[in-house]
Order: C-alpha cells, then sequence, then structure tokens
C-alpha cells in the first residue's frame, strides 16, 4: 500500500490517548491512527446507506414529517391491539 504523509494538529489530550493505546497494545501510534480512520469511514459509509434507505422507504410510505411517523406508530399499535384482541 502506497503511503502518504499528511500533519495535524490534535489536542494533547487525544495525543497522550493515542499513546496510551499503542503502548498497550505493542504497535505504533500510527497503526492506532489508521485503525481508527478506517472505523471511522466504514462506519461513515454504513450510517449513509442507512439514510439513504430510510429516505427510499419515507418516501415509499408518503411519510413528510415526524408527524407522519407518529400517525403510523399509532395506527400500528391500533392494529396490534385489535388483533390481540380478537384471538
Amino acid at each position: 500500500m502506497e503511503k502518504q504523509e499528511i500533519y495535524i494538529s490534535l489536542p494533547s489530550n487525544i495525543v497522550r490517548e493515542i499513546d496510551r493505546l499503542a503502548k498497550q497494545e505493542k504497535v505504533t501510534m500510527d497503526k492506532i491512527m489508521i485503525k481508527a480512520l478506517n472505523q471511522y469511514i466504514q462506519n461513515h459509509g454504513i450510517w449513509q446507506q442507512i439514510f439513504e434507505k430510510g429516505e427510499k422507504w419515507a418516501k415509499e410510505l408518503g411519510i413528510e414529517s415526524e408527524d407522519d411517523i407518529d400517525d403510523l406508530i399509532h395506527e400500528f399499535r391500533k392494529e396490534q391491539s385489535a388483533n390481540k384482541s380478537s384471538l
């Protein structure tokens, strides 16, 4: 993997924590930072997919506001209650 150097400024408390973790795991601070950044990038992609699916479902269900969500929840609970009563 090709590497490129970058220079960033971090708060000293974060640097101390990265250093502590690196010593604990017996790896370099670079490895801790790379791992953290990879997790951030992966999580960002996952959350982006979740938001996109949510927007798609909202459009399909005609949800335009939080009130619409509230109405759907009440309607669902009412149906569930009615189904339990009929058993």
